[in-house]
């Protein structure tokens, strides 16, 4: 897992791929439309707008895919489980390359995602989206680049 500004990605990502990357990122911004937008193979982006929740019930990890998470609005917090504080809820799903988990202890840690910075979760990073920051429901604006870990590997 990382958490750092956006600026940063060249620290991170050296392959030409990750220049394309995000240089088709710059195609996006707060005005564009929720959905799925694929754009090669190996990678695709998905913006999403909702109200971060108190108690939201979505914890999830991945198994084939590197979720680069970035926010146009808002500040949404973001909590990190080790694999003993969570329970399976729903079984790896292949097409979704998501498993979802319930909460048996505290998480390990949290973060706050604004604009202006990017939270990365690897393959097994266990994480629990759409939490509220300071307890302050808000909608926000996000952008999630799915890329397949194989890039990685190049």
């Amino acid at each position: 897992m990382i958490l750092d500004k956006i600026e940063n990605v060249k620290r991170y990502f050296k392959a030409p791929i990750f220049r394309e990357i995000f240089q088709k990122l710059e195609d996006f911004d707060l005005n564009t439309p929720n959905g799925i937008y694929k754009t090669h193979d190996l990678y695709y982006f998905k913006v999403m707008s909702y109200e971060t929740q108190i108690f939201p019930k979505i914890i999830e990890s991945h198994e084939k895919e590197v979720d680069i998470q970035i926010l146009f609005s808002g500040k949404e917090k973001i909590k990190i489980y080790q694999k003993q504080d969570v329970t399976v809820l729903k079984e790896y799903d292949v097409e979704t390359d998501c498993q979802f988990y319930v909460e048996l202890n505290t998480p390990i840690s949290e973060l706050t995602l604004e604009p202006d910075f990017m939270a990365v979760f690897f393959p097994n990073d266990i994480h629990g989206p759409l939490y509220a920051h300071d307890n302050q429901v808000s909608k926000i604006k996000k952008i999630v680049i799915k890329i397949d870990e194989t890039l990685f590997s190049q």
